[in-house]
């Protein structure tokens, strides 16, 4: 009896899991092809959002290079587009989306000179408005992500007069993020190599670049300038996150 209990079990069991694929396999069978996602994509309208958005990144970099101080030494677009993560079949937080196209690009700078010098060269530059500011335009005082914090880190050597630790001073505005080496500093950073361009043609949509083509590496860099600083854009905050969608049904 037992045997046949357990046994009427495993059938059931395997048929709710059958029913369990089946669903899936229909949920999935409205999904659009990697083609058909592939040719939006690359579609005009993909193409022209996507031009726009590389436009704006790499203006932004010029600028930066422009800074006293600063020399390039290189600059990583990623640019890709691909199927929205849904969750899992017990999840029920179906994107909008079909397709979404983000676009991330950081750039590397050897450091003449001092850096509390560049910092306030890269104030005055206006980029963007660094870290949280009052009704005024000015920074709020203490507030990380400042200019204004960023020179009293390197100012009082990362401690607070108590002696505790202060947060760490990269700079930071929606979608963009300047950090730089600190190695002598308490909260040690060190700016990595950029990763290697994935495989080409792996993905609906893949670009990846770096320039220029032969570029001097970071600690190459390190060793002519003493320090490393990068721009990073991209991120949820960034209007190069999401550039270009396909919503559902259309």
């Amino acid at each position: 009896m037992k045997g046949t209990a357990a046994a009427r079990w495993a059938r059931a069991g395997g048929l709710l899991l059958a029913f369990a694929l089946v669903g899936l396999t229909t949920a999935c069978s409205g999904e659009p092809s990697e083609k058909e996602l592939r040719k939006q994509a690359t579609s005009p309208a993909a193409e022209s959002r996507r031009s726009l958005e590389e436009q704006k990144l790499r203006a932004l970099i010029e600028r930066l290079t422009a800074v006293e101080g600063l020399q390039h030494v290189l600059t990583r677009f990623v640019d890709s587009c691909g199927r929205p993560y849904n969750g899992s079949i017990f999840e029920n937080n179906r994107s909008p989306h079909t397709l979404e196209c983000d676009m991330q690009a950081v750039a590397y700078f050897g450091v003449r000179g001092d850096l509390t010098d560049v910092l306030h060269r890269i104030r005055a530059a206006d980029l963007a408005a660094w870290g949280p500011h009052d009704d005024e335009g000015r920074d709020i005082p203490h507030a990380a992500g400042t200019v204004t914090y960023a020179l009293d880190y390197h100012r009082n050597h990362g401690r607070y007069p108590d002696g505790s630790l202060m947060a760490a001073p990269p700079l930071e505005a929606p979608g963009l993020r300047i950090d730089w080496d600190r190695p002598d500093l308490p909260l040690t950073n060190r700016i990595e190599e950029p990763d290697l361009c994935p495989t080409a043609g792996s993905g609906i949509y893949q670009r990846c670049s770096t320039a220029p083509e032969a570029p001097m590496s970071v600690a190459s860099a390190r060793a002519r300038y003493g320090t490393v600083l990068t721009l990073g854009s991209g991120g949820s905050s960034s209007s190069a996150s999401n550039y270009f969608t396909v919503t559902r049904g259309k």
